[in-house]
């Protein structure tokens, strides 16, 4: 059975050389340009040569670009002004010159929305239109067809690292929930018995004398003293990482088609309201998941004026039922318990959940 980290690396590394392979194209182009009878002079040739090799460079940075997760803004506009100058210079064989312009199609319409990439298209065949009127027809199938099978493996890519990514982050979410329970279960049962221990020692030593005192007093204060320890460990087990909540909540609501936008403060917070707030935006995030059908959720945590607020936005809230959700109340006695105050409704068709906590 083969490792899926191992399958999804190889995926990246397909698509990653899938995007690039698209540089290609225009080495094609200039191929068929000097095979053609009525070439053009050699000194277009050779500039389209060079253009080319720029134009290869910036193309694979882009593609790199694209798969990391952004768009190649910058690499989208050079290969775009030294593609179309190559065009111009060898488009007397409009058809073999098609695959500049259509390579440029298959990189600038990744990792943007249809109408876009239709948008982007219908640029690209207007300007080689303009420029070779009779190629215009042909023009639009390739880059048509190109386009569309670029965005389709690409979307392909986009399923398969939203899935792993959910994965991971679910898997980490499953980490924190155990680790809660231990911490739960050691401070219940085991801090329960200590205690008890404790006391009883005390008492045991009102009752004895000489030395029989003195050594159930030593176990009272070992009892004590594994207490601390205990209570000391529950809470860091107890202690939530805010950025690692914050990319976990991220990738799962990504990987259920939602964007998740995130704005933190520049300045450290506090471990106690660091964990809090780690609390809250795993409890709200649960909600846009469970109880509405968001296309985009908003995490905003700001520091200042002595206090601490997170706000957790999302679109399209479903109808709420007329009471308060056992998840919400939770969130509130947390607040309150470090003397902040949590607030929760619709607002401008949003559901926003906002809480102010002094720092």
């Amino acid at each position: 059975m083969t490792d899926i980290s191992t399958d999804y690396q190889r995926l990246r590394r397909a698509t990653l050389w899938s995007v690039a392979g698209g540089a290609t194209l225009p080495w094609l182009s200039l191929v068929g340009a000097v095979g053609d009878p009525a070439r053009p002079a050699v000194w277009r040739l050779v500039v389209v040569a060079l253009l080319l090799v720029v134009f290869t460079v910036c193309y694979v940075r882009g593609a790199r670009t694209v798969v990391q997760g952004e768009y190649p803004r910058r690499e989208v506009l050079i290969t775009g002004v030294l593609g179309l100058i190559a065009f111009v210079l060898i488009r007397e064989q409009f058809i073999p010159a098609a695959g500049i312009p259509v390579a440029w199609v298959a990189l600038a319409v990744l990792r943007v929305s249809k109408l876009r990439a239709v948008l982007i298209g219908l640029g690209a065949v207007a300007v080689c239109s303009a420029i070779v009127p009779m190629g215009v027809f042909f023009y639009a199938l390739m880059g048509g067809m190109v386009g569309w099978l670029s965005r389709f493996q690409f979307w392909f890519w986009t399923v398969v690292k939203a899935a792993h990514d959910g994965r991971e982050a679910l898997t980490k979410l499953a980490v924190t929930e155990e680790r809660l329970r231990f911490s739960r279960d050691m401070h219940d049962i085991v801090g329960h018995s200590l205690s008890a221990i404790a006391v009883k020692s005390e008492l045991a030593a009102r009752l004895a004398t000489g030395e029989a005192a003195k050594e159930m007093m030593e176990v009272r204060r070992l009892a004590r003293d594994s207490l601390k320890e205990i209570r000391a460990v529950v809470r860091g087990y107890r202690t939530v990482d805010l950025g690692a909540e914050l990319r976990s909540v991220r990738a799962v609501l990504e990987a259920a088609g939602i964007s998740c936008a995130l704005e933190l403060p520049q300045d450290g917070l506090s471990e106690e309201v660091s964990t809090l707030l780690a609390w809250l935006v795993r409890e709200s995030s649960t909600n846009v998941l469970r109880h509405s059908a968001a296309t985009a959720c908003r995490i905003r945590v700001a520091a200042g004026a002595g206090e601490v607020e997170l706000t957790v936005s999302n679109d399209n809230p479903k109808p709420s039922r007329g009471t308060a959700g056992t998840g919400l109340t939770g969130m509130s006695e947390r607040v309150a318990a470090l003397g902040g105050v949590l607030t929760a409704g619709e607002s401008k068709g949003e559901f926003v959940v906002r809480a102010r906590i002094p720092a």
